[in-house]
């Protein structure tokens, strides 16, 4: 070292210490590697790195950069854990205006920081650690670090080089268990620090050269094989590095005019070239072998041999170089229908797959302008899709891609597993069709400035990307113009990337690939880690793709990389692409919610709520008519359909069904289909924990608002909106629900659905051949869980879901399982179909005791005051079920689940009450009348815990209550599969409407079930406290305060018949879909008649509500037609409407009157007449009532007509009508009646009014022929009134009974009575 110091004696003590530093550092880390071969002692070869950074600084004083450290690769990787950058040649405003710029371009990212840090190593393919893998590196006798280069050189590697300027990249470790890595960016050119006096020899001279027309003609004679020739030309197309069999090569086409040859590059000590061929580079290589490819008979091809050699070759056109720096030239592939060929023979492509091209930004907009122009008008394209495919109610268009250059900067990486990126903000990347690049994206971080050469230039691929994606296939390459000086986090993939392998496992187009990483990203987020682990997230998002897929047979065909890369013309996967297709969102809980809330007031309109009476309503009868509405639509319906991807759970605060991810949940109403085409709620436990896929559901938002309305006229006054909230849930069929992940459960439902079908298809095989599918429909539509589905997630959600991720062994797929795992619970999936295997696989062997019962009854949910601890629990909600066990309590070595019912569980019967208390209430929506279910208790081999307890008997009480057992939120309930046929009993006890109303043994409390035509928010009553009132504020959600509403449920067979049903809401728990159209069963209601003989229902605490069918209101039959004699004679039938043809007697009397909105009086010019306490109300409304005599020939009746049928009832038209509520207005009131055979008016007879009124009461114009729909008024019965008779001389006391009193709701006047 004194030595070398000796010549920098005159240097200061700063610069002596840093020549020991680099002396230190060449003696320990480069001489080793490099003083042998160049025969340079350590001083030398100090002297010569000292050298050439004061040549490379550049500074005139000639001085050292004391600043800078140097640094070993092993010290950069293990200590350097945030990216940096050094340079020995940029000043600090250089460095300053670079992070500038670059920051400005990219707002939400910061430059890297600058270090001083001097690195000198040499450059290295890895053919001295044996490994070649085309990949160069930095190395010194400490380590290796991987290194990417803007522009590189063959005659680089094995020189020991300064690199001047460069960042470093870290990167954490891909698995853990392995060490981090990182990577170089050489932004400046590196330096040779001893470069070798002697020339490279190429091996050939240029005499020797051949271009490429001449060897094109030399592949195709016969007897050239084996041949060595060297040719020269220019580079149109680089393809990437592949490795198949463990075997690295690539290759590139060399162009001349219109010919071209390909060049395969094999040989292991020539793949580093990569590296150092571009697009547009003329080259010439030496000692190319011909050969054909194996499999392909006839395609010749060049191939390198061990003494290849790569170098420039000059152009043969310089001046007509169609690679020039302006780059604005734009071509089009010749497979591309839409593009038009170039007008200059110049820049025409060099082959029928591709031409000359790099466009420039505003040639893509030129692009899409053309494309946008061609979807509008090109029809003819437009391929229908499926019935089902997509889901999507658009169109399907395929379309063939473009073949493109271009130049631009990344400014986003949308998903760098997916190989997804953005380019300036608008354009999209994908880089999946091709091999996976080292270090995932490696220098593709935002900020880079990238060029792209034979790309696909996609319109509208998918919805979830930017409109323009350019994708590279096996013929694209990626060049990195600038490096990012930006900071980023880059991900260190895996090897067995799970995306591109299940890519080009299922080989997908370019749009199901877009739409899978989509969906990839929306599983990861809003179900991983909770239910899905990261090693199976890409399984359930392909499961989501089939579902999507499931109807769209067309498959492709199976990639040929040698057809991809060589042939001419052109075709990859890429090559044909639909537009927008899947057309379907993956919506998550959240943002479905979201999106009802704000579409559930973005349609409301208050008019649309009220009748046509709304004019002449009160401000007490209009406000309750907006209390609720309720509006529906389905995922298909919104803007772009959707798709709901969740987990089945149950809540015990509201006592629902919910669809749950990690991002919200929302209450479900299921139900089943039957075999008849209705519906029902037995709903089979082995749906909880299942993850599934909702194909199509209705989307339902139920508005509650607090309001005080003065009229109809301030319904465009918010101010009187006075508070508002929503109700968001879903109503879907089990049969819409795609499974995605089976719980064991489910499993075993699933597999006794196989079994059944197997068993029907042996029996039909002895009649007639079994069609391709036997499964039921149902079971078709769950494919994910069966055949549809390679793999399932595994039988038990938490040993997929919750555990770390297993190890697995890949075969053929990355559903591929180690068969080792045997002994682990499984689904279908796991074993084929088999179902006898899948029985054999033991369940956890988990001691526990369980218990077979059959629901007879359940009472509804409510908060009550139940004590199950020594400890004051208050109010809590819970449900009483009665039940009949069918044998004793059985003891088992693991979970039966569940499985078959054995033998040893049946034998007796006896009755017992269900308690469920709190978190037990969770089993209220699965728990149906009729059905059978096993009990289980886990953790116990005690069969007392499943006894039930009786009250003891004291003093010769008879006991009528049955024994009770109290239900442990451990506990587990499943549904038995297959069902006991002979074990479930009629429901006995459930009426049809028509029988609630008028069957004479109806007892006071029924059950009875119909279909919701009408529902009403019932006003809340004064000074009423609410029922639970200290638990609405913790409980808020789950239940409305003070909420009760009248149902009108009409028979399912007689739409002509209804009950009014009461229901105070604010008991219970909030109960969905109690919405018009929908069927409902009620259970223990309370039957009641009125004073004025109506029969209504009215819940009690046991009152229990159930949804059995989902719907719309279906419009109502005609009324029948009835006549008054027959009518008179079934007063009992309070609820019938009917149809009557009567004529018109005498008008008995009319009232007319403007009311105030407020209190109801009456109204004069503009104030009220209420004087005490006095109204200063400036609202009215206007209301008409008449009564009229009519008959029919059979019988007689009085009809009432309300204000919107007395203008038809006087034939008046609506100015007429208009112009009489004006005269109105002035008097407030008017009522004329009748007396004898006239009309009069206790006030002013001689007012104009009064004799035009009474004028047209007593005129055929209202006197005639009409047709009403009437049904019978409430009001209190009348006694028959006594009257004296005279016939002859003697006289007579008659009864007249009360004529029959009917409300009018619809007039229609015949023709010929008003002609």
């Amino acid at each position: 070292m004194e030595a070398f110091l000796d010549h920098f004696a005159e240097r200061s003590r700063a610069e002596q210490a840093w020549l020991r530093e680099v002396h230190a550092a060449v003696r320990d880390r480069l001489h080793a590697l490099a003083g042998a071969s160049l025969d340079l002692s350590v001083e030398q070869l100090a002297e010569a790195v000292v050298w050439r950074v004061e040549r490379t600084v550049g500074s005139s004083a000639r001085a050292l950069p004391v600043s800078h450290r140097c640094v070993s690769v092993s010290e950069l990787l293990s200590r350097q854990r945030t990216p940096c950058f050094s340079s020995l040649t940029w000043s600090t405003n250089q460095y300053r205006e670079w992070a500038r710029e670059a920051e400005q371009a990219l707002p939400n990212h910061r430059a890297l920081a600058r270090t001083s840090l001097l690195l000198i190593g040499f450059l290295c393919d890895g053919r001295s650690s044996g490994q070649c893998d085309g990949f160069w590196r930095v190395r010194d006798a400490s380590g290796s670090v991987y290194c990417e280069t803007l522009k590189s050189s063959p005659h680089w590697l094995g020189k020991l080089m300064l690199f001047p300027t460069w960042s470093y990249i870290p990167q954490d470790a891909p698995e853990p268990g392995k060490k981090a890595e990182g990577y170089l960016e050489l932004i400046g050119s590196p330096v040779c620090v001893t470069p070798e006096p002697t020339a490279f020899d190429p091996g050939w001279t240029p005499s020797e050269v051949i271009g490429v027309k001449k060897a094109a003609r030399l592949l195709r004679q016969r007897g050239s094989g084996g041949m060595c020739v060297c040719v020269g030309g220019e580079v149109s197309v680089v393809c990437p590095l592949l490795v198949i069999g463990g075997k690295r090569f690539f290759c590139f086409i060399l162009v001349e005019e219109d010919r071209a040859v390909p060049v395969l590059v094999t040989d292991p000590e020539r793949v580093y070239w990569r590296q150092c061929v571009d697009v547009a580079q003329c080259v010439c290589v030496s000692a190319l072998r011909v050969c054909s490819l194996r499999g392909r008979a006839g395609h010749r091809v060049l191939s390198v041999t061990s003494q290849s050699h790569l170098r420039s070759y000059p152009r043969a056109r310089e001046p007509d170089d169609t690679l020039s720096d302006t780059r604005t030239q734009s071509q089009s592939d010749t497979h591309s229908e839409t593009h038009t060929s170039c007008t200059n023979k110049q820049t025409q492509s060099v082959s029928d797959s591709h031409s000359q091209s790099i466009v420039g930004s505003h040639t893509l907009e030129t692009h899409e302008e053309q494309d946008t122009h061609q979807e509008q008008e090109s029809e003819g394209e437009v391929v229908q899709a499926g019935a089902g495919a997509s889901h999507s109610v658009h169109p399907v268009r395929t379309k063939l891609s473009k073949i493109i250059n271009y130049r631009g900067r990344i400014t986003s990486v949308l998903n760098e597993e997916a190989g997804l990126y953005e380019i300036d903000g608008k354009v999209g990347l994908c880089l999946a069709y091709q091999p996976q690049r080292k270090w995932g994206g490696g220098a593709l971080r935002p900020g880079a400035e990238i060029e792209l050469h034979n790309v696909h230039f996609l319109f509208r691929p998918s919805l979830v990307c930017p409109d323009v994606v350019l994708c590279a296939c096996l013929r694209s390459s990626i060049s990195v113009m600038n490096f990012s000086p930006l900071t980023s986090k880059v991900m260190t993939l895996r090897s067995d990337n799970p995306l591109l392998c299940y890519l080009l496992e299922r080989n997908l187009s370019v749009s199901e690939y877009l739409w899978l990483s989509y969906c990839y990203t929306a599983v990861m987020e809003r179900l991983s880690p909770r239910w899905v682990c990261a090693a199976r997230v890409c399984v359930v998002a392909g499961r989501v793709l089939q579902c999507v897929l499931q109807h769209d047979e067309k498959r492709q065909e199976k990639r040929d990389i040698y057809r991809e890369m060589l042939q001419d013309p052109h075709t990859c996967p890429l090559t044909q692409y639909r537009v927008n297709s899947p057309s379907v969102a993956l919506c998550s809980v959240r943002e479905l919610c979201d999106w009802m809330e704000s579409e559930s007031w973005a349609c409301l309109s208050l008019s649309s709520l009220l009748p046509s009476s709304a004019p002449y309503l009160t401000r007490v009868e209009l406000n309750p008519l907006l209390s609720w509405s309720a509006h529906m639509t389905t995922l298909r319906g919104r803007s772009q359909p959707a798709l709901l991807v969740g987990v089945v759970q149950v809540s015990s605060s509201r006592a629902t069904l919910r669809l749950v991810d990690q991002t919200a949940a929302v209450d479900c109403v299921c139900v089943e289909a039957t075999q008849a085409g209705g519906q029902h709620t037995a709903i089979n436990t082995a749906w909880i924990g299942c993850l599934v896929c909702v194909r199509q559901c209705t989307l339902v938002m139920e508005r509650f608002l607090k309001t005080d309305f003065p009229s109809w006229k301030h319904l465009d006054q918010p101010k009187y909106i006075t508070h508002r909230h929503c109700r968001v849930y879903i109503q879907v069929c089990v049969d819409d629900l795609h499974i995605l992940s089976p719980t064991a459960a489910m499993t075993a439902v699933l597999r006794e659905g196989q079994r059944g079908g197997e068993d029907r298809m042996k029996e039909g095989e002895r009649s007639c051949p079994p069609p391709p599918d036997r499964r039921p429909a149902a079971q078709q539509r769950r494919g994910g869980a069966e055949g549809g589905m390679e793999r399932s997630e595994g039988s038990e959600r938490e040993e997929c879901y919750v555990l770390p991720p297993v190890r697995r062994k890949r075969k053929r797929g990355v559903e591929e399982t180690n068969e080792r795992q045997a002994s682990r619970p499984r689904d279908l999936g796991h074993h084929g179909n088999d179902p006898r295997a899948a029985e054999s696989s033991s369940v956890p062997c988990d001691p526990c005791v369980s218990l077979l019962f059959r629901l007879d009854a359940k009472h509804g949910v409510a908060f009550r005051n139940v004590q199950t601890s020594s400890e004051a629990q208050g109010l809590t909600l819970s449900f009483v079920a009665k039940a009949t066990c069918l044998g004793n309590a059985q003891r088992w070595d693991g979970d039966p689940r569940n499985r078959r019912v054995e033998e040893r569980e049946m034998g007796g019967a006896t009755e017992i009450e269900l308690q469920f208390v709190d978190l037990c209430v969770r089993w209220f929506p699965l728990l149906q009348s009729g059905s059978v279910y096993r009990l289980t208790a886990l953790h116990t081999q005690d069969v007392s815990v499943l006894s039930g307890s009786s009250v003891p008997v004291r003093g010769g009480v008879t006991l009528l209550s049955s024994p009770s057992l109290l239900m442990q939120p451990e506990w587990r309930i499943h549904s038995v599969t297959p069902s006991i046929p002979t074990a479930q009993p009629e429901v006995g006890g459930v009426m049809s409407v028509s029988r609630v109303l008028y069957s004479s043994c109806a007892s006071d409390i029924v059950s009875f079930y119909g279909v919701i035509s009408k529902r009403i928010t019932l006003q809340e009553e004064k000074g009423r406290e609410p029922a639970v009132q200290s638990l609405i504020d913790i409980k808020d959600a789950s239940v409305e305060l003070d909420l009760r509403v009248r149902l009108t449920v009409q028979d399912a067979e007689a739409p002509d018949r209804s009950v009014q049903v009461y229901l105070d809401l604010s008991r219970t728990p909030y109960i969905p879909a109690l919405l018009p159209g929908a069927t409902v069963q009620l259970l223990h209601f309370q039957r009641r008649v009125s004073v004025v003989r109506n029969v209504y229902c009215w819940s009690l605490p046991i009152s229990c509500v159930t949804v059995t069918g989902l719907g719309s209101v279906k419009p109502h039959p005609p009324p029948p037609l009835v006549h008054l004699g027959v009518w008179t004679l079934a007063k009992a039938e309070q609820s019938i409407v009917g149809q009557i043809t009567v004529h018109v007697v005498c008008v008995l009397f009319l009232r007319l009157q403007w009311v105030c909105s407020f209190c109801g009086s009456v109204f004069r010019q503009a104030t009220c007449t209420r004087s005490c306490p006095p109204c200063d109300s400036t609202s009215a409304v206007f209301q008409a009532e008449a009564k009229v005599a009519v008959e029919d020939g059979t019988g007689e009746a009085q009809v009432w007509f309300s204000t919107e049928t007395v203008a038809k009832l006087l034939l008046l038209a609506v100015p007429e009508w208009e112009g009489l509520q004006r005269h109105i207005r002035s008097k407030g009131h008017l009522r004329v009646y009748a007396r004898a055979r006239s009309m009069v008016c206790d006030t002013n007879p001689d007012d104009p009014v009064v004799q035009y009124l009474c004028c047209l009461c007593s005129s055929s114009t209202v006197c005639r022929q009409v047709t009403l729909t009437c049904k019978l008024r409430s009001h209190k019965p009348e006694k028959a009134q006594l009257r004296n008779m005279c016939r002859g001389d003697r006289e007579f006391i008659t009864k007249f009974p009360h004529p029959l009193q009917l409300k009018c709701t619809d007039l229609h006047t015949h023709t010929h009575s008003t002609q």
